[in-house]
């Protein structure tokens, strides 16, 4: 066997395990880098924080870092790795090829998510799915906003190939030697291939631990921030994925046993006014007469990226509506209203459907909208006698909003290309700009004969912020997220618009309008927790006396309360409660893998089973007081929120948010 001996051999394995170390190594440093590069980016975030927290974090980074380079390789070290591939050079050459161009669209993907985290507060789970038919938006989004960091990004992959092809291009060859002895060296690279199977297991599940490595071992601090900056985009994106088919979320759930039932249902059926069935327990209906409810027309306009903090009416130190803030003292202003959603496909699903988003239930993962027995709102309107359209200047498609509008049970779905000439009233990247957008809207109610049920989606204060002309440019360059604030700005704007027409139409005076946002604006809204998900809400006009309700409310609470307000008797499906109605009430919203239970006092930011922070909204928003109380105090609230997950679980997955028809 020549050349096969104990020297050679050694030489051998050496070579082949320097190359997997080498290929594992190269990426792992490259998100190092990249976690660099969100550190500085979102420094204001880690203001105040102590050095030692930081560094741990960054350790503790470099250890999902090396999990997710094992888990997105693996499939290349298999075939790299497998007996007998190692010796045909043509076929080792192909895999490498493969493996760079793979680890360049993680790495891409992994920028893409660090510029994500910008408006989310979070990394990426499954959004690029939802957005794919938006891709085009998307890249002139990228072209407009960010061009010195594509630019740095093209220059560190150009930087990352040259280092991958130097470090292997310069080994050298082998010195062992199969001629007569093929079987002998495919046993060699066999022990090779096993236990390069086994440290890629160990780097992947993230050590020789119990249990291997998950999302929550980032947060094991008490500053969120610093959970964010150990993770990355790839990872939560593959666990997320991973974990949505796994039963693990069920498993946890089906363990929790239902102290009272009722006791749940209560956080979202109000007993004195509404009648549902044990079985059915959402699928209810208000206890008014029969046909008895007033005709009147609704309009809801759902404010894109609208935050609570920049509004004077609800405490902003900025103003950034000042019409709405005039508007609020004529209506009823929520004081404490809650996005159940941080994009936009959540909080359109939130407001008109009733239904949350969360992940293990998530209503664009699976089909479980489509699949789930719902009787939206709308539909309970459209009973009623009442004709519905659905306005947002995007194209067709955008997010998928068409599907929903269709799903919801809206008749009619106005969007870009129903606009006709477009020149000068499109932004050019999403579509119509907010006034002329809504002033259709106001034309397209005054033609309505029956009573009917609009809903306008505002588009201009999403990103990248465009504005018609400078005339709207308010705010400064020495403002911060000026951008943003000159373009909710101007969507304040084209509401006064709307309504300085609307006062002189027909419909106007029976017509009960709501104005809520869709979700924060994520970069500005990251300081605390509270504002990263306090909206403006406001309902206004016929049925409508001027107050301001302090109690807890968020999207899910709003068509339930129209349709209180209403007295509509028809049956509807629902996880809100109208803000009319009595008993305690509650909010849960969605965090990535996490969730956010609120009651009066406080937000519990936990997963299923561990609590991970407790904030007071109210007093100190920013300081988590998980450790500060007594387990006494927050072990209520995370029974309510166990109870209230296993109650929705149970519903959704038996089917039977609704009796079959």
């Amino acid at each position: 066997m020549n050349g096969l001996n104990l020297k050679n051999i050694v030489a051998h394995l050496r070579l082949r395990f320097s190359g997997y170390f080498t290929l594992l190594i190269l990426l792992t440093i490259a998100l190092g880098l990249l976690r660099v590069y969100f550190f500085f980016k979102y420094s204001d975030a880690y203001t105040g924080i102590e050095a030692a927290s930081v560094l741990k974090a960054f350790v503790q980074g470099a250890r999902f870092d090396l999990s997710t380079v094992s888990i997105m390789s693996a499939p290349f070290f298999l075939a790299l790795f497998f007996p007998g591939i190692a010796l045909s050079r043509f076929l080792r050459r192909g895999i490498l090829a493969a493996l760079l161009a793979w680890y360049i669209v993680l790495l891409v993907y992994n920028f893409i998510d660090i510029q994500y985290y910008t408006y989310a507060q979070r990394h990426l789970t499954f959004e690029l799915g939802n957005t794919w038919k938006d891709t085009d938006v998307i890249v002139k989004i990228g072209l407009s906003r960010y061009v010195p960091e594509f630019i740095g990004l093209i220059v560190f992959l150009v930087a990352f190939s040259a280092a991958f092809v130097w470090s292997l291009k310069g080994r050298r060859r082998s010195p062992l030697t199969c001629r007569g002895s093929y079987i002998a060296c495919v046993g060699i690279d066999a022990v090779v291939f096993i236990l390069v199977v086994v440290l890629t297991v160990v780097f992947a599940r993230g050590g020789v631990q119990m249990k291997p490595m998950s999302i929550k071992n980032a947060f094991a601090n008490d500053r969120i921030e610093l959970g964010a900056l150990a993770l990355n985009g790839i990872y939560s994106t593959f666990n997320t994925l991973y974990n949505t088919n796994d039963d693990k979320n069920i498993e946890v759930l089906n363990a929790i046993k239902f102290e009272n039932k009722a006791d749940v249902a209560g956080f979202i059926v109000d007993r004195t006014k509404e009648t549902s069935r044990p079985e059915y327990p959402l699928f209810r209906k208000y206890n008014y007469p029969e046909n008895g409810g007033r005709k009147l027309n609704v309009v809801i306009f759902l404010m894109e990226s609208w935050s609570a903090k920049f509004m004077g009416s609800l405490g902003g130190k900025v103003e950034a509506a000042p019409f709405f803030s005039s508007l609020s003292k004529e209506g009823m202003l929520l004081n404490n209203c809650f996005a159940n959603a941080q994009r936009s496909y959540e909080g359109l699903t939130a407001t008109l459907g009733s239904m949350p988003s969360w992940k293990g239930m998530s209503l664009d993962q699976g089909g479980l909208l489509y699949q789930t027995r719902l009787e939206p709102a709308v539909s309970a309107l459209k009973r009623n006698g009442y004709d519905t359209i659905f306005i947002h200047g995007a194209r067709p498609g955008s997010l998928g909003f068409d599907s929903l509008a269709k799903r919801f049970g809206f008749q009619r779905h106005l969007s870009r290309e129903d606009f006709g000439n477009l020149e000068g009233i499109d932004d050019g990247v999403w579509g119509i700009y907010d006034e002329y957008a809504f002033l259709r809207a106001n034309e397209e109610f005054d033609k309505m004969e029956k009573p009917f049920f609009g809903v306008v989606y505002s588009l201009t204060s999403h990103t990248p912020y465009k504005v018609p002309s400078k005339e709207f440019e308010h705010f400064g360059p020495d403002v911060d997220h000026r951008d943003f604030l000159n373009s909710m700005r101007y969507s304040d704007y084209a509401l006064g618009k709307f309504f300085e027409k609307a006062r002189k139409s027909k419909y106007f005076k029976d017509t009960l309008f709501v104005i809520v946002a869709d979700h924060t604006e994520g970069v500005s809204t990251g300081d605390n927790i509270f504002n990263n998900y306090h909206i403006p809400c406001l309902f206004y006009g016929a049925g409508v006396a001027p107050s301001v309700y302090e109690g807890v409310a968020s999207q899910l609470d709003i068509l339930p309360t129209v349709l209180d307000i209403l007295n509509v008797d028809a049956p509807f499906t629902s996880w809100g409660k109208s803000i009319l109605s009595n008993g305690e009430r509650r909010a849960l919203l969605p965090r990535g893998d996490m969730f956010v239970w609120v009651n009066g006092k406080y937000m519990l930011l936990t997963d299923l089973q561990n609590p991970l922070g407790l904030y007071d909204y109210k007093s100190d928003p920013a300081q988590n007081k998980l450790k500060e109380v007594s387990e006494k105090e927050y072990k209520p609230l995370k029974e309510e929120f166990q109870q209230y997950m296993k109650f929705s679980y149970d519903l959704i997955l038996s089917n039977s948010v609704r009796p079959p028809q």
